[in-house]
Order: C-alpha cells, then sequence, then structure tokens
C-alpha cells in the first residue's frame, strides 16, 4: 500500500496533465446530456459496447483466437459453449464486463467485490485465490502492514482506497492511477493480478465517467498498450520505498479517456442528426452513397441504432424500385447498387434552426 499511503507528498500535477485534467472534466460535464440525448437507445449503445470492449480485450490479451471467432464469442446476445482455456476466458471476461454495466452509479469498491471478481475471472479456466502466508500476524499482534495475512491486506488497501476517494484532497485520475500500481504489487492473488487490477480500475473510471458506457474503454487502451506497460514499469521503481512516480499511468488513462469523450461527441452529434431525419432515409443516403456492392452489417456498422425491421424494410424498398438487387441467400448475402450514377440521394431537409411556433 505504498502509493496510496505516500499520496500526500507525491500528489503534485504537472501543469500540461493538469490542463489536461481540466479539458477532461470539462467535457465530463457532457455526461448528463448524453444520458438524455441516447435514453431511447441506451440498450442498444451499451451491448455495443460490451461487444467493442470484448474484443479489445481479447486483441490486448493476445488471446490465441481468430477474430471471426472472437467476433462471434463478444456478442453479447449469444451465448457459445467454450471449445479451449482462451474461449473460456473470453466469455468469463464479457460476462464480468456486463456485470459492470449493471452495477451503474451503484458500484461502491469493497473487499467482497474484488473476491468475487477474481471468482467470476477463475470459473472453468483457473485456480484464482488469495495468496496464503504461513509466518502472517494478527493486525492485533503487530501493525507492519508487510507481517498481515493477505486478506488483511486486501481490506486495507480498499479501506485505503474509499478513503482517500472520499477525502476528495487528490484528483480522481491520480487516485485510481496510485491504487492500480498498489494492488498489482502487493501480489494479493495467485496469480492474473495485472488483469485483475486492470478490471478493477476500468469499474472504478466507467462508474465516474459515464462516457464508458457510450464508448470503448479498451478499444481506446489497445494502441496504448506498450506505453501503458512502459509507464506501469516506471511506476515500479522505489515503489518499496514510497516514492513511486505514477504520473504516467494517469497520463495513459486521461489519454484513454479524452478519446472515448471525442468519439461520444461525435456519436451525439450523428444520433442527433439521424434523430431528426427519418431513420429509412438515412440508411438510403448511406447505400446510394457507399460502395456499390455491401451487406446488411455494413448497414449495421453505419446505422447501430436502427432496427432489422428497419434496414430490412429499406432495403425491400429500394429493391421494389430497382434501385439495388440481392447477390445470393441467406444471412451473409451481399446486395449491389443498380441505381445510375447521376441519381442523387436527396433526403428531407431539415431545418438547422428549427422555429418554435407554438
Amino acid at each position: 500500500m505504498k502509493c496510496l499511503e505516500s499520496l500526500e507528498r507525491r500528489a503534485q500535477i504537472p501543469n500540461d496533465l493538469m490542463l489536461k485534467l481540466f479539458k477532461l472534466y470539462e467535457s465530463k460535464g457532457q455526461s448528463f446530456y448524453y444520458k438524455d440525448l441516447f435514453s431511447r437507445d441506451d440498450e442498444v449503445m451499451s451491448r455495443n459496447t460490451l461487444e467493442q470492449d470484448t474484443q479489445a480485450l481479447a486483441q490486448y490479451l493476445d488471446l490465441k483466437l481468430t477474430l471471426p471467432r472472437i467476433k462471434l464469442l463478444s456478442d453479447p446476445k449469444k451465448d457459445f459453449a467454450a471449445k479451449n482455456k482462451d474461449e473460456v476466458l473470453l466469455k468469463n471476461l464479457k460476462d464480468i464486463l456486463q456485470r459492470i454495466q449493471l452495477l451503474g452509479d451503484t458500484f461502491y469498491l469493497s473487499t467482497n467485490e474484488v473476491k468475487d471478481l477474481a471468482f467470476s475471472l477463475a470459473r472453468d479456466y483457473s485456480d484464482i485465490r488469495l495468496v496464503k502466508k504461513n509466518n502472517a500476524k494478527s493486525p492485533k499482534v503487530t501493525d507492519n502492514f508487510d507481517d498481515f495475512p493477505t486478506e488483511e491486506k486486501l481490506i486495507k488497501l480498499v479501506e485505503a482506497f474509499n478513503k482517500t476517494f472520499r477525502s476528495k484532497k487528490y484528483e480522481t485520475i491520480q487516485i485510481i492511477s496510485n491504487f492500480y500500481i498498489d494492488f498489482i504489487k502487493l501480489e494479493l492473488f495467485t496469480s492474473h493480478n495485472e488483469l485483475l487490477g486492470l478490471i478493477l480500475i476500468y469499474t472504478v473510471i466507467s462508474n465516474q465517467f459515464k462516457v464508458c458506457r457510450y464508448d470503448s474503454f479498451f478499444k481506446a487502451l489497445l494502441p496504448l498498450k506498450e506505453q501503458f506497460s512502459n509507464a506501469f514499469i516506471q511506476a515500479g521503481y522505489n515503489w518499496s520505498e514510497g516514492y513511486s512516480q505514477t504520473e504516467s499511468i494517469a497520463r495513459v488513462f486521461v489519454a484513454v479517456l479524452d478519446e472515448l469523450h471525442r468519439n461520444v461527441e461525435i456519436k451525439a452529434h450523428e444520433y442527433e442528426f439521424d434523430r431528426k431525419m427519418n431513420k429509412s432515409d438515412s440508411i438510403e443516403g448511406t447505400i446510394l452513397k457507399g460502395s456499390t456492392t455491401f451487406s446488411k452489417n455494413d448497414i449495421r456498422d453505419k446505422h447501430p441504432y436502427s432496427s432489422d425491421a428497419t434496414i430490412n424494410r429499406t432495403l425491400m424498398s429500394m429493391k421494389e424500385r430497382g434501385l439495388i438487387r440481392p447477390l445470393g441467400n441467406g444471412r451473409s448475402a451481399k446486395w449491389q447498387r443498380i441505381a445510375p450514377k447521376s441519381e442523387k440521394f436527396n433526403p428531407q431537409q431539415l431545418e438547422l434552426f428549427p422555429t418554435n411556433n407554438d
């Protein structure tokens, strides 16, 4: 627990990082707007995020699975029997991420939450349990943290995190970064401490930054994997002496959250546009302006909030009007656009500055 207990003397934040944090919290203020805007399609968006998070974690962990298999196992609406250890792990991770989404604002970090996470991760996969320490001493006998039983260390660490968080003396990302390093360096569990730590801090971050519901945290983290790994190594230096440098870890978290806010801002603009425009018109415009051949999955990717019924209805309408034709049969069939090149898509005109005549 070297990081959290020494936080007071290491709490300085460089000016450039402080400016990035100001920008981050300014963006965070949009959370209520996004919640209201996306309310009708909240479940669809959260499922899309869950699917992307699961896929990104599979790549982050270098699981020995093909991309098509990863996509199949990541589908939140499907439940497949796992064929090997990597598939079991991915299935467990998908279940954990789904539970984190359901927790929402009710999450509170506790010792039981950490142990439940380890149990869920280990299910049919590995033996992950708290490390047994034969020479451990009761807190009544010693006040030396290093002599405590492992479960007592976990209790103290969680208590320190919650106490530091409630004090409001330190910035949120700074607290999370220090907790992350302490959790991994203490090696409380027999294996997978780094993965447990990553899922734990994601749980806390997603509770504090609601954009994690609308865009994938792990997809944004994936390109920064090497930087994140190097930042962890740097933070490990002098950890036991209480002089851990966690600034680099905080910078990665800020960069990831900044990416999420930018992505969600774009999604909000697109969603607002689609909401004002008839969804069928929007899908038709995508088809007429896109590739000559396309599939229903291509349409779903560009219109994730349109139902299958709306997409099918639009395709049938365009087929009847001679604008497109099917290439084959079945769910994976392609379509071909046959509208003349001179034909332009002419959606209904939108009022950019509507007048309220009520």
